[in-house]
C-alpha cells in the first residue's frame, strides 16, 4: 500500500518531512562523489546534520578522521591512500542520522604503468669552462639520478614523480674531450619503466668555449621581458628543450657576442613552472658545438605557499641537531627568538630548503624556550617553530606517580666496614659480586671471597640484607634479626669529597608506576649489555634518542643484545638521563649466586621499601634476567643491591 504526504515534498535520502510547507534538512554530505587517482590523496567531506550521525566504510585504503559527530556542520577528513592494483577501485562511505542515509561514492583510479621519461636534452656537450645543466625528468615513480664520473655532479640521488635533477660540470683539466653518463633509473618499484641516460661531452682544455649572462631568470607571477647576454666566437642559436608555451624567445640566434630576449606570460594558475632554453654553437671546424642553459622559472598566480616540518622541536638537555623542511613557492625569510641556546644553518631561503636547527647542550637546572618564525614573502603568510630545551634535572627525572618525580643515584650502593663509609659506585655498570675481598684473614679465617661478617675489611661490598643501614656487614641467616626496617634516608654518603644525604628507597609503587604506568611505559626499559655487563636499562619519561650520536634504543626486555653499549657510548646516553641496574648476583648468608648465567639464575636483585605482613620474613624486591622483570618476595636475610632515588626538584 502506498502512502502519501499532504503538500508533497522532493524528497531524497537528503531531506524528510515537511516542516510548514518547507523541507527540513536531516542529512546532507558534500561533495557527492570523491574521485581520485591511483595516487591517492587528502580530501575534505562536509557534513551538515540536523542530529548526532556516524560514518563508516568497509575499505582499509580509506581513513576518516572522524567517525561519528553530533548536530550542525562538520568537517570530516578523508584520507586515501595510493593503489598498487592494476583495477580501479570503487567503495562509498556511509552517514547515518537515524533512519536517514547518505552514500558517498569513493572512486580510486587504477595504478597506472610505471613511467620514465628524461623530457630535456639526453646528450649535452660542456664548454672547457663547464657550468650547471637541467635534466627535466616525467615520471609516476620513485627514481634515482648517478653520475659515473666525479666532474659531473647530481644534486639529489632519490626523487620521486615529476622533476629535475642539476648537473653541476666541473672545468677541464686535460687537453682530451671527457664524457660523463647521467643515469636516471627506478628507484625500488616500477623496474619495466626502464633506465634512461644523458650523455655529457666536456671539451678539452684546449676547446673553445661559450657563456650566457643570466644562467637562471626567475620571474614573478606578472610574467616580463628578460634578455639573455652570451659570449663566444661562433655562431650560435637558442631553442627550447622542452614544449613550453608560457614563454617566448625572440633573436634565437647570433654570431659572436650577441642577446636574446625572453618573455614570460602572466601565470594563470598557482603552480610554479619551471622551463629551460638551451644556447648552442654552431661550428664549421672540427670542434663540438657546445651548450649551455638558462633555467626560467615563473611564479604562481596569487598567493604562494609555505609548510614547515616540524613545528615544534622538544630537545633534552644535551642538546642536538634537528632537521627543518621548508616547502615554499616563494622567497622566505627566518628570524630566531631565544638565540642564546640555539641556532640555524639558514636564515632565508628562494623556494624549498632543509633548516638545521641546533639546539646547544646544558647544565642549567631551568627549561629554555624560544621559537623561529619562517614568513613568506608573497603576502606574510609564517609559520612558527617553538623549541624547548628540558632543563638538566628534568632530563633525568621518572615519574612515580602523577605529581611527583624523581633521579636514581648515580650507581649502586657500596660500604666499606674499615672506616663505615658509605658510596655509591663510581659507575652505573659497576658491581663488587663475588670479588669481595680477596685472601684477607680475620681471626684467623680465611674471606675466601666472602666479605660480609668482617669488620676490619677494608674492600667495599654492594650486597645488603634488607633494611640493614645499621649493620651493614650482617650475614645471619635468621629471619628474627631482620624484623626491624633500618633504611639508608638518612645515611651520608661519601661521593666526590662531599657527604649526599636525602636519598631514599624505592617502594613497590615507584616501581610500579615507572614499569606500567607512565606514559608509553613499555618502550622506556629494556635489557642490555654496558661496557661488557648485563643489565636492565631505564629511560626518564621524555626520552629521545641522542641525536647524532649513531645510538639507537630497543624496548626489549628479552634479549640482552638488543642493546649494547661501549663505554663511550654509554656515558652520551647517560647525559640523556638513561639509567643502568647491574646484574649483580645476591648473597645467601655468606654464599654468593653469579651474576650472570646462560640459564640466567639469579641476575638482577635489587630491594625496595616493601614488606609482606602475612609474612614477615619476607620482603619485596625487584628481579629480572633476560625473560622477564617482575617484583618478587624473597627472605630479608638474602644480599640483594640498592638502587637509591631522590625526589626531583
Amino acid at each position: 500500500m502506498k502512502h502519501f504526504i499532504p503538500y508533497v515534498c522532493i524528497v531524497a535520502v537528503l531531506f524528510a518531512a515537511c516542516k510548514n510547507g518547507e523541507p527540513e534538512l536531516k542529512l546532507k554530505v558534500e561533495p557527492s562523489v570523491i574521485t581520485c587517482p591511483d595516487t591517492g590523496g587528502d580530501y575534505e567531506v562536509e557534513v551538515t546534520s540536523a542530529g548526532a550521525w556516524t560514518a563508516t566504510t568497509a575499505e582499509s585504503w580509506i581513513k576518516l578522521t572522524l567517525t561519528a559527530g553530533e548536530a550542525g556542520t562538520t568537517t570530516v577528513k578523508v584520507k586515501i591512500s595510493a593503489n598498487k592494483e592494476s583495477a580501479e577501485s570503487m567503495s562509498k562511505i556511509t552517514f547515518t542520522n537515524g533512519e536517514n542515509t547518505v552514500e558517498l561514492p569513493v572512486r580510486r583510479a587504477a595504478k597506472a604503468p610505471a613511467r620514465l621519461q628524461v623530457v630535456s636534452l639526453t646528450e649535452i656537450n660542456a664548454p672547457k669552462d663547464g657550468g650547471e645543466y637541467t635534466i627535466q625528468v616525467e615520471s609516476n615513480i620513485r627514481w634515482s639520478a648517478e653520475s659515473n664520473v666525479s666532474w659531473a655532479k647530481v644534486d639529489k640521488g632519490v626523487s620521486q614523480n615529476n622533476d629535475n635533477v642539476t648537473v653541476t660540470v666541473s672545468p677541464a683539466t686535460t687537453p682530451e674531450e671527457t664524457t660523463a653518463v647521467i643515469t636516471i633509473a627506478p628507484y625500488g618499484e616500477g623496474k619495466e619503466a626502464g633506465e634512461q641516460a644523458v650523455t655529457i661531452t666536456r671539451g678539452s682544455t684546449d676547446a673553445t668555449s661559450m657563456s650566457v649572462d643570466p644562467t637562471a631568470i626567475k620571474a614573478t607571477a606578472d610574467g616580463g621581458s628578460f634578455t639573455v647576454n652570451v659570449s663566444t666566437t661562433a655562431k650560435w642559436k637558442a631553442s627550447t628543450t622542452w614544449d613550453v608555451d608560457w614563454f617566448k624567445l625572440s633573436n634565437t640566434e647570433g654570431n659572436g657576442n650577441g642577446s636574446f630576449s625572453i618573455t614570460v606570460d602572466p601565470a594563470t594558475s598557482t603552480n610554479m613552472m619551471t622551463g629551460i632554453v638551451t644556447i648552442e654553437e654552431i661550428r664549421s671546424d672540427n670542434y663540438k658545438p657546445v651548450v649551455v642553459q638558462v633555467k626560467v622559472t615563473r611564479r604562481g598566480k596569487d598567493t604562494g605557499y609555505l609548510k614547515v616540518d616540524p613545528l615544534t622541536i622538544n630537545a633534552t638537555a644535551t642538546g642536538g641537531e634537528f632537521p627543518v623542511t621548508i616547502k615554499s613557492n616563494y622567497p622566505w625569510t627566518a628570524s630566531l627568538v631565544g638565540v642564546k641556546y640555539f641556532s640555524a644553518s639558514t636564515t632565508s631561503g628562494d623556494g624549498n630548503a632543509t633548516m638545521i636547527v641546533t639546539v646547544k647542550p646544558t647544565t642549567e637546572e631551568t627549561e629554555a624556550t624560544g621559537y623561529i618564525t619562517i614568513t613568506g614573502s608573497f603576502g606574510g603568510e609564517s609559520a612558527r617553530i617553538n623549541i624547548r630545551r628540558a632543563a638538566h634535572s628534568e632530563s633525568i627525572k621518572f615519574s612515580v606517580s602523577l605529581k611527583k618525580k624523581i633521579i636514581f643515584s648515580p650507581g649502586n650502593l657500596q660500604y666499606q666496614a674499615s672506616t663505615e663509609t658509605w658510596r655509591f659506585a663510581e659507575h652505573q655498570y659497576d658491581y663488587v659480586g663475588d670479588n669481595n675481598c680477596g685472601n684477607v684473614y680475620h681471626n684467623g679465617v680465611k674471606c675466601n671471597n666472602k666479605s660480609i661478617g668482617f669488620e676490619s675489611y677494608d674492600g667495599w661490598i654492594d650486597l645488603f640484607g634488607w633494611g640493614t643501614s645499621d649493620r651493614p656487614i650482617a650475614s645471619s641467616m635468621e629471619y628474627e634479626n631482620y624484623l626491624s626496617y633500618h633504611g639508608w634516608a638518612k645515611t651520608p654518603i661519601l661521593n666526590g669529597g662531599e657527604v649526599n644525604t636525602g636519598w631514599s628507597e624505592m617502594t613497590y609503587e615507584d616501581w610500579f608506576h615507572i614499569i606500567n604506568l607512565r606514559s608509553n611505559a613499555n618502550e622506556l626499559y629494556g635489557a642490555g649489555v654496558v661496557n661488557g655487563v648485563h643489565g636492565l636499562i631505564l629511560l626518564p619519561d621524555g626520552w629521545m634518542i641522542p641525536p647524532g650520536q649513531g645510538l639507537n634504543f630497543y624496548p626489549d626486555p628479552h634479549n640482552w643484545t638488543s642493546n649494547v653499549y661501549t663505554e663511550a657510548e654509554w656515558q652520551k646516553m647517560e647525559e640523556t638521563g638513561a639509567v643502568f641496574l647491574p646484574c649483580a648476583g645476591r648473597r645467601e648468608g655468606t654464599d654468593f649466586s653469579g651474576v650472570y648465567e646462560e640459564d640466567n639464575v639469579y641476575c638482577g636483585n635489587y630491594w625496595l621499601h616493601a614488606s609482606w605482613d602475612d609474612a614477615p620474613a619476607m620482603a619485596s624486591y625487584i628481579y629480572f634476567d633476560s625473560s622477564n622483570v617482575r617484583v618478587e618476595m624473597q627472605q630479608r636475610y638474602t644480599g640483594h643491591s640498592v638502587r637509591l632515588i631522590r625526589e626531583a626538584e
